[in-house]
Formats: C-alpha cells, sequence, structure tokens
C-alpha cells in the first residue's frame, strides 16, 4: 500500500526587499547635478557657452554677478547635496530613521522650483520687456518648462510613503510659491509708496527754486551767478540738492544751472510716453537747452547723471564745451546685484516700491554712499526719501536700470573729444574705482582723479576737494 504524504511546505528565506530608485528622484537628481557640473566648470574661468561672466550671468540669471569660484562652487556644492538627498528620499523612504531629514530637503526643492516656474510663467506673460533676450527665450522654452517638470516630480515624490503625513508636504509645495509669487505681484502692482509732502525750498534756503515747462516736463531747476554756462545734472535717483556746495562755489564765475530731469527729484512728466532709456535721458537735456536758452555749456554729473551727461556729449558735441564727471556709469559693466535685480520684470518693480516706501530703507541706502556718515543727516535723507516717493521717479529706478544700455556710451568713448574731468571715491561702493582708470585711457582728454576718504556721492561726502577740482578745470578753459 502505497502512503501519500502531504507536501512538505515551503521553506521561505529572508530576505532584504527590493528597492528601486522612482523615475521622479532620478529625474530631479539628475537636473541637479547637472547644474552642480555646470557650476563647477563656471568656477574654473569657462563661461561656455557665453563668451564671458557678464553674459553668462545675463542668460543664466537674467541680471549680472558674480560667477567667480567664491560664488559658484558653494552654489555647486549645494546642487549636489540636494541631489544626493532626493536620490536618498527616492532609495530609502521616509520610513528611515533620517527620513525627515531628505523629506524636508525633497520639499525645499520642490518649492523652490515651483517657485521658479511661476515666476517663469509670470514673466513670459508680462512680456520680456527689458530682460535680456537670450535669457527671455531660455526662460521661455526651457528653464520655465523644466522646473515645472520638476515641481510636479517632487510633488509626486513627495506623497510615497504613508498616507497620513502626504497631504502635508504636498499642501506646503503646493501653497509656498503661490504666496511668494502673489506676494511679489502685491508689492509691485498693489501698493505703490506713498508720495511724501515736501517744500524742497526748504532745504535750498536763499537758493530759489525754479520751473520751465517743455512738451516733455515741467524742469524744475536752479540758476545762480553769471558768465559761461555751466549745467550740472542732478545724480540719480537723487535732486539738485545734492550739487549745492558746487553751485555756491562756482557761480561766482559762471552762471550755473541745476537741472532734476525726468525721474528725478521735482521734475514733472509731461510727456506720457516718455521712455526711460538713453536717447530719452538725452533727448530731456536738449529739451531743458532750449527751454533756458543755453546754446553751449559745460556739463556735468554723478553716478547716472555722469553717464547720461557722456551720452548727451556724444550725441550732440556742439553744445557741450567740456565734460566733468563724478563716478559716472558710463561702461557697459554690472551694478551691485541689489540694483540689477531690479532688470527682472515684476520683481525689479515690488523691490523699487518696498526700498522707495521705506524712511528706513532709504537712510540705509543713502548712508552707504558717504564715507563721512555724520554729512548724511536726517533732513538730507528725508529730501531723498521725499523725491523718490513721487510716482514717476519710483518707476524711473527699475526702468532705467533696466533701459539704460550703457554699451553705446563706452563704444563712443575714443571719440569723445571734449576736454573732461574724471573724479572718483576710492571708497566708492557703487561703481568701482577701478573704472576711474579705465576712462583715462579711454577719453582722449581726461585727466582723472581719485579721492581717498570719499564715496559715491562725492558732491555732498567731499565737496571742498570736488570744489577745487572743478573750479581749476573751468579756470584753466577759460584761460
Amino acid at each position: 500500500m502505497t502512503t501519500i504524504s502531504p507536501a512538505a511546505p515551503a521553506v521561505r528565506t529572508a530576505t532584504s526587499p527590493q528597492r528601486t530608485l522612482p523615475r521622479s528622484a532620478l529625474f530631479i537628481a539628475s537636473v541637479l547635478a547637472l547644474d552642480g557640473l555646470c557650476h563647477a566648470v563656471w568656477a574654473t574661468g569657462l563661461t561656455w557657452p557665453a563668451s564671458d561672466e557678464h553674459h553668462l550671468s545675463l542668460a543664466v540669471l537674467g541680471f549680472a554677478t558674480s560667477f567667480g569660484p567664491g560664488v559658484v562652487l558653494p552654489l555647486a556644492a549645494l546642487l549636489w547635496t540636494a541631489a544626493g538627498l532626493v536620490v536618498a528620499r527616492g532609495w530609502l523612504g521616509r520610513d528611515h530613521r533620517f527620513g525627515w531629514l531628505w523629506q524636508l530637503a525633497t520639499l525645499a526643492v520642490t518649492i523652490g522650483v515651483a517657485t521658479r516656474a511661476a515666476f517663469g510663467v509670470v514673466w513670459a506673460v508680462v512680456g520680456f520687456g527689458a530682460m535680456p533676450t537670450v535669457f527671455a527665450w531660455i526662460n521661455a522654452l526651457a528653464y520655465t518648462p523644466l522646473c515645472m517638470v520638476m515641481a510636479v516630480c517632487g510633488w509626486r515624490l513627495l506623497g510615497a510613503g504613508r498616507a497620513g503625513r502626504r497631504v502635508w508636504g504636498r499642501a506646503v509645495a503646493a501653497v509656498v510659491p503661490a504666496l511668494l509669487v502673489c506676494g511679489t505681484l502685491t508689492a509691485a502692482y498693489g501698493f505703490p509708496p506713498k508720495t511724501q509732502p515736501y517744500d524742497p525750498q526748504r532745504a535750498l534756503g536763499a537758493v530759489e527754486s525754479r520751473y520751465v515747462e517743455t512738451p516733455v516736463a515741467r524742469f524744475h531747476y536752479l540758476k545762480e551767478g553769471s558768465g559761461t554756462p555751466v549745467v550740472l545734472l542732478s545724480p540719480g535717483a537723487s535732486w539738485v540738492n545734492s550739487w549745492l556746495p558746487q553751485l555756491e562755489a562756482l557761480k561766482a564765475t559762471h552762471t550755473v544751472y541745476v537741472v532734476d530731469l525726468p525721474g528725478q527729484g521735482f521734475t514733472s512728466l509731461k510727456d506720457h510716453d516718455f521712455a526711460f532709456t538713453l536717447d530719452g535721458m538725452t533727448g530731456a537735456v536738449d529739451s531743458f537747452l532750449d527751454a533756458v536758452g543755453v546754446k553751449s555749456a559745460a556739463l556735468a554729473g554723478n553716478s547716472w547723471s555722469g553717464g547720461w551727461a557722456t551720452a548727451y556729449a556724444q550725441r550732440h558735441p556742439e553744445r557741450v564745451s567740456s565734460l566733468m564727471l563724478l563716478a559716472p556709469t558710463v561702461l557697459d559693466e554690472p551694478d551691485p546685484t541689489s540694483w540689477e535685480m531690479l532688470k527682472l520684470p515684476v520683481v525689479g518693480r515690488a523691490l523699487t516700491n518696498l526700498t522707495v516706501g521705506s524712511r528706513s530703507m532709504t537712510e540705509s541706502a543713502v548712508r552707504a554712499l558717504f564715507v563721512h556718515r555724520e554729512r548724511a543727516a536726517p533732513e538730507l535723507v528725508d529730501g531723498f526719501w521725499a523725491a523718490g516717493t513721487r510716482p514717476d521717479n519710483v518707476r524711473s529706478m527699475y526702468e532705467l536700470e533696466a533701459g539704460l544700455d550703457w554699451s553705446v556710451t563706452e563704444r563712443a568713448l575714443p571719440r569723445t573729444t571734449q576736454p573732461t574731468l574724471v573724479i572718483w571715491g576710492r571708497q566708492d561702493t557703487v561703481v568701482p574705482v577701478a573704472q576711474a582708470r579705465e576712462l583715462g585711457v579711454r577719453l582722449p582728454q581726461a585727466q582723472v582723479h581719485v579721492l581717498d576718504q570719499c564715496g559715491h556721492a562725492l558732491t555732498l561726502d567731499c565737496p571742498d576737494q570736488v570744489d577745487a577740482l572743478m573750479t581749476g578745470f573751468l579756470r584753466a578753459r577759460q584761460q
């Protein structure tokens, strides 16, 4: 008799669960690692695919800033670390004892790329505007779509794992970018700075405020003295008060005009189609000179207005007998990053509104222009702040930063043949003093003076030295 025994139970061996890396984690980590590699390559000094660091920055960010090793190497390390944490999130999961770490890192990455995607959509809808053309197209065709895909992948990865917790990461990843973009739009368009009441005559004392009507603007200006004309253009984001020491020094031998151009000081725009560009600003100089009957003059400017004076002399050499340029922005070089960011649509407008609307931030910005901080008195700050809150002036800050093409002025420097006085503060924190030497080389008839213990606001920070140089320069022209 055959006995049939029941089949022996299968022997089960303990095996580790097979792990696979989700495609979402692989995609995010690959993009981050590749981005980190690009930053590491740029740290070597290579700027491929751009021709130089300046144009690389414009293509990658939309504004100019440093791409030196001290900046890009930490970013490369950060990107590689983020890529590793995203891989850990996908491979080991959130139940690992360090799962909270890579879950948090994945959340941060998702918020970051979702925010960038949202701003990219806003910039594409607003239009290319003054953004560099290369950046505008790359933003629309590459950066924004890529960030959208990464945000979706991150959102899916955050939800993988225990269902009870997945909703929080996803909710934060969706809400925070929306809040950031909506907050920026609100700051840009919802709450313009309140115009501060101010009587410019109070600060000018015995010097009389004057106004002249033109089709372009109702120009606010000062006029003192007699003799050959000298025209002083108010520094950018400032007003005629900045030139009072030089007005006093020059009026004994010259008819001195100090004028607020459109978007500056207490001049009011009348031309609603006025463009804050080099063409617009030089056209405004021409309009003012015609209105006050000045056929030819010595022309001076500080910072932006030094650039406008140079551009005007290049376009109308017959109307400019000589130039006096104080730390002028005439070279096609990056501004400080805080100014460069004003070039970004919406973001620049929001940053301007927040800065201009705050007296404390205005005071901080003004004081940073001085070495002798005690000369940035409260009443001086009040004038800067009040002028800056005027609607045309608010708009001019971000539109001028985006619209002034200094490459045109730089290329024409060898053909700028007027005798030129260049003055710079060695401690200038806005326009690097190294540019003084460059102008001395490129301008055919330039004499350059660098003043120690002087900042960017030369006319007020070091008035005695500036007065002496300007009066001496003009005296030599008359001999």
